[in-house]
């Protein structure tokens, strides 16, 4: 899977990994705004050792709205400041999410909000609860019994 941000970067990202989101993810590295999302994945049935479902996603991102979550996060605490920001890939099933970071761990930071912080509402609670992010891709793939034409999956 690849996302392209709006110089025409890309970035991939190693399907199945685990990151610090305590399900299915993965880290995609250092990218500016994203644009464009694409990729293959498959659910992997382990009692019968085959793939059941196959999924193809080819969207583009709204990146001038995602620019401005990545804002708004990033003027969301009144005095925690890092370099230490990450955007997650969450894949469920069909569903494919991309969140953006910037990690403030209540435990360890000061992860108060300045006041009227976040007047669109654009800045959650992390799928597990443990830090503040804004949603900057939420949306399902293709979904097929068979591989798609031209994925990794199609011998």
């Amino acid at each position: 899977m690849n996302i392209k941000d709006i110089t025409g970067e890309n970035a991939g990202f190693g399907y199945g990994a685990i990151s610090s989101y305590s399900g299915k993810s993965a880290d995609i590295g250092a990218i500016g705004t994203p644009a464009e999302i694409t990729g293959f994945w498959a659910k992997y049935n382990i009692e019968g050792e085959k793939f059941t479902a196959f999924y193809n996603i080819s969207k583009q991102i709204d990146s001038k709205l995602a620019g401005l979550k990545i804002n708004a996060l990033r003027e969301y605490y009144k005095s925690f400041k890092t370099a230490n920001t990450a955007m997650q890939l969450i894949v469920d099933g069909p569903r494919v999410r991309l969140l953006y970071t910037m990690n403030c761990f209540s435990k360890l930071d000061d992860c108060t909000p300045k006041e009227n912080a976040d007047p669109n509402g654009w800045v959650v609670r992390s799928p597990d609860n443990t830090t503040e992010v804004v949603v900057l891709f939420d949306g399902t793939g293709d979904t097929s019994d068979t591989p798609f034409t031209g994925s990794p999956y199609d011998k």
